[in-house]
């Protein structure tokens, strides 16, 4: 009797072994790399942005008492009467509208392993006006190392 027990003990561990040899852990390249995912506006003029991302070496975010915005969110409106987007100029800062946001890093520490997972953050005022309906956003990160993901453009937002 205790000689089979340990047979199938030994059968189950040799089994376990190769079943878990032939799982492949994911791989991603160590540069952050960012897709669109949704965008939920809110009553008044706020919104959420969220974004899926991927991170080869998981040093996406900042230190709790770091300040350091990783996440940019460049601002365009349908301009109505040539129906192209425009980014919204500051003169005050001659610049387009562009806002930075801080990401901060997992409880749990991911660094040196590949991470994937979803970014959100609030759009404190998704617009200039309230008369603008159509929008798109250009985003991009940065990680802890400074290299800058891919840049996306969001779809065409319309907006109540």
């Amino acid at each position: 009797m205790r000689k089979t027990f340990f047979k199938y003990l030994l059968f189950a561990l040799v089994g376990s072994a190769i079943l878990l040899a032939c799982v492949k852990k994911k791989t991603y390249p160590t540069l952050p790399e960012i897709e669109y995912k949704d965008f939920f506006p809110y009553v008044g003029d706020s919104a959420d942005l969220q974004v899926k991302f991927t991170d080869g070496d998981g040093d996406i975010g900042v230190k709790e008492s770091d300040s350091t915005r990783t996440f940019w969110v460049t601002y365009y409106y349908k301009d109505t009467i040539t129906s192209k987007y425009v980014g919204y100029y500051r003169p005050l800062f001659n610049d387009t509208l562009r806002t930075g946001y801080i990401i901060k890093l997992p409880e749990d520490s991911y660094k040196g392993k590949p991470i994937s997972g979803e970014i959100s953050v609030r759009l404190q005022q998704l617009r200039h006006s309230k008369r603008i309906k159509n929008v798109k956003y250009v985003i991009h990160l940065f990680d802890a190392a400074g290299n800058k993901s891919n840049v996306i453009t969001s779809p065409e937002i319309t907006i109540p």
